[in-house]
């Protein structure tokens, strides 16, 4: 009798706490092959190799993990993943977005239905899926396939008062929105320092990014940590490791996790891991994390 008794209690004391068990989930989007899809004018990067590398690691940390490579991520696959992604999540969870593709700039209020005229320098960032352009009008295009800040940040927002103040989001983005690809001396560099604008005078003049927006906080929202590969006016040069190229954030980010026994479950503690790991390499092995960029956290 006293063991059922010591067993109910124990229910009941636990049983607040079920409804915020921290399960982790991951989605992941990575684009290598820009030149077997769509418009064929974005240079081939190895985005698909990030996810190919870090999906185990994440496996092994606990995480669910779901995967867009290559042809699967069009801007439509893109935005469904992250809406059923949105609906599965319950509050407490752990949830990690990331992206390793090409980045463009876009003209602030380029498309429609989003924020006009928020942006500083007048330019949103935006993430390249498979399927979209490169020059406003080839071919038609608008820029509709473009995902901006201001789409992804809707989806972010969806998604941490899905997660509650319990849970916690990871958003890693390795691209960039403005880079020199004709530098014969430099590895493959993801994004292009042309803007994507109706307007062929209005030429991208990347902003002074000292001053940086800070994520909306609140007691109905989740924390939340972007991990950027670089500043918006940087390149974003990949890295060779044993033969194979990967996206220097997301490198490191796996080179952290595979040293670590879990996945650092807090803003601060992945901050410093991660910050802790890129320090090591730029001291030992430098070509692991390029000179010319610069990792950029913002919570």
């Amino acid at each position: 009798m006293m063991n059922r008794l010591t067993l109910l209690l124990a229910f009941i004391i636990a049983w607040p706490l079920m409804g915020y068990a921290q399960r982790k989930r991951a989605l992941m989007v990575g684009i290598s092959s820009y030149h077997t899809y769509g418009y064929k004018v974005w240079p081939d990067i190895h985005g698909a190799e990030d996810v190919a590398l870090l999906k185990p690691e994440l496996k092994k940390k606990g995480f669910t993990v779901q995967t867009l490579s290559n042809e699967q991520a069009t801007s439509q696959s893109i935005l469904q993943a992250l809406d059923r992604f949105i609906a599965a999540t319950k509050k407490g969870d752990v949830a990690y977005l990331h992206f390793s593709c090409h980045g463009q700039p876009v003209e602030d209020g380029l498309k429609t239905g989003y924020p006009d005229n928020d942006e500083a320098d007048k330019w949103d960032e935006s993430i390249v899926p498979i399927d979209a352009g490169k020059t406003y009008g080839a071919d038609g295009y608008k820029g509709e396939k473009h995902i901006t800040d201001d789409e992804l940040n809707s989806h972010v927002m969806r998604l941490r008062r899905k997660l509650g103040v319990h849970g916690v989001l990871f958003v890693v983005i390795d691209a960039c929105h403005a880079g020199n690809m004709e530098r014969d001396d430099f590895e493959t560099v993801r994004g292009t320092n042309e803007g994507l604008t109706s307007n062929p005078l209005n030429k991208y003049n990347p902003a002074d990014m000292s001053e940086r927006s800070k994520p909306v906080q609140s007691n109905e929202l989740s924390p939340v940590l972007y991990v950027e590969a670089c500043e918006s006016n940087q390149r974003n040069q990949e890295i060779k490791y044993e033969r194979k190229d990967y996206g220097a954030l997301s490198f490191n980010i796996w080179q952290m996790l595979s040293k670590a026994t879990s996945f650092p479950l807090t803003i601060q503690t992945f901050m410093n891991s991660l910050s802790a790991n890129i320090a090591f390499n730029k001291q030992q092995h430098n070509w692991l994390w390029p000179d010319t960029q610069t990792v950029v956290f913002e919570y």
